[in-house]
């Protein structure tokens, strides 16, 4: 994960009524970068877009159109295909935390937009809102920059950081109802919570330990339920390379959009054809309130965590994608030939789908095959010794009875000639 690539959309809201919205809230890493999606209505794709920062959108200050694209600081793309706008912004300063606007110009009226407010942190990263259904479990990514792979990660309970009650750290992580794991490749530690009961509920913290100085972190607020307001089928979501996966949604308030974002990308909504250069399709039954993403043509790459979200309620999924696995069949066969048109046939099997050894294993396997080759040819090797010597006694013996024979028949004759 690009550290520079920052980080990530932390959708709390998603305005239902309006032609314009995006995500409610978005936070990011100082020094880094965000990418920030607006969608509209299809009635907006010629109309200028812009983006301004302000409390309210009638008196904020633009500081880019879609008619005059910047490469700076702050840079906009507007995508009609798609019925999105994107705004990005590098170089990340915590004075660039504010309330700022989404707009689209309305020629001769009011200009439509939606709101949504960034906050730049030191380098810690975790949703904003979770609902979850009592009885069940959850797991909560928490990302971090790459100057705290070594630090210890730790989760706890409280409305502040510094007065939190601290539950599990990543050097001693527990397996119970509460779990800490660290992925320092990734740049994230993931806290797995077992068994929610209502009592669950309550604000919590991403929390990275920092020796003689004031630890950072990120707040997320967890809210158990008995039915959960945004949940889905499975968090855990595994496919091939080439093929397609789908995750189902459910929701018990209908607030309007659902999208699917990528962390350190940017989200689609159901208007869209594709995240990340890849196919996606988003569909929601609002009659049963069910939703379903389908992503198709994986590559290996696609792996990495994945948000639902509605206008109040996230919900990470994380995919995994595989290397396509090919049966090897190029079976060897060695034949060694044996007088009599008797033959001794040594086969070397091949692997197994999807257990192609690498590195220490492979080379075993290869000695395995190797001996086993050696084994089978040398029984056949002594197959053959044994069946020229059989031959060659009894080439013998009949040689001798021949020479007896001979020699009676000789003895025959020599007394008949005496008489």
């Amino acid at each position: 994960m690009d550290p520079l690539m920052l980080l990530f959309l932390l959708i709390a809201g998603l305005t239902d009524a309006d032609s314009v919205y995006t995500v409610s809230r978005v936070s990011a890493w100082r020094g880094g970068s965000v990418t920030i999606p607006c969608f509209y209505e299809d009635r907006y794709k010629t109309n200028v877009k812009y983006w301004c920062r302000g409390y309210y959108r009638d008196s904020c200050p633009p500081i880019v159109h879609s008619d005059s694209p910047q490469e700076g600081k702050v840079s906009i793309r507007d995508d009609p295909d798609q019925q999105v706008f994107t705004l990005t912004i590098n170089n990340l300063t915590t004075g660039d935390s504010d309330r700022y606007w989404c707009g689209v110009k309305i020629s001769g009226g009011s200009d439509v937009g939606d709101q949504v407010s960034l906050s730049v942190t030191h380098g810690v990263s975790t949703m904003k809102r979770l609902s979850v259904q009592r009885g069940g479990s959850v797991t909560i990514p928490c990302f971090y920059s790459d100057r705290y792979k070594t630090h210890v990660k730790y989760w706890c309970r409280g409305h502040y950081r510094d007065s939190c009650t601290s539950i599990v750290h990543s050097d001693s992580p527990q397996e119970g109802k509460v779990s800490v794991r660290d992925d320092p490749d990734q740049q994230v530690f993931t806290v797995t919570i077992n068994n929610l009961t209502a009592g669950d509920s309550d604000r919590y913290w991403c929390g990275v330990k920092i020796s003689g100085g004031s630890d950072v972190g990120d707040q997320v607020h967890l809210s158990v339920t008995d039915g959960s307001r945004l949940s889905v089928d499975k968090q855990e979501v595994t496919g091939v390379e080439g093929d397609s996966v789908s995750i189902q949604g459910r929701y018990k308030y209908d607030y309007g959009q659902k999208l699917w974002c990528k962390i350190g990308v940017s989200c689609a909504s159901e208007r869209s054809v594709s995240l990340d250069g890849r196919p996606v399709l988003i569909r929601d039954d609002r009659v049963n309130k069910v939703f379903s993403v389908t992503m198709r043509g994986l590559e290996r790459k696609d792996t990495g965590w994945y948000w639902c979200a509605d206008r109040y309620h996230q919900i990470p999924v994380h995919i995994t994608v595989k290397q396509t696995t090919t049966a090897i069949i190029n079976t060897e066969h060695t034949t060694v030939l044996t007088p009599g048109s008797a033959s001794v046939s040594v086969t070397i099997k091949p692997s197994a789908p999807g257990s192609a050894p690498t590195g220490a294993n492979d080379k075993e396997q290869r000695w395995e095959q190797v001996l086993d080759a050696a084994l089978k040819a040398g029984t056949g090797v002594l197959y053959l010794i044994c069946t020229i010597i059989a031959i060659q006694l009894n080439w013998c013996s009949c040689r001798k009875k021949g020479s007896n024979q001979r020699e009676a028949e000789g003895g025959a004759n020599t007394n008949n000639l005496a008489i």
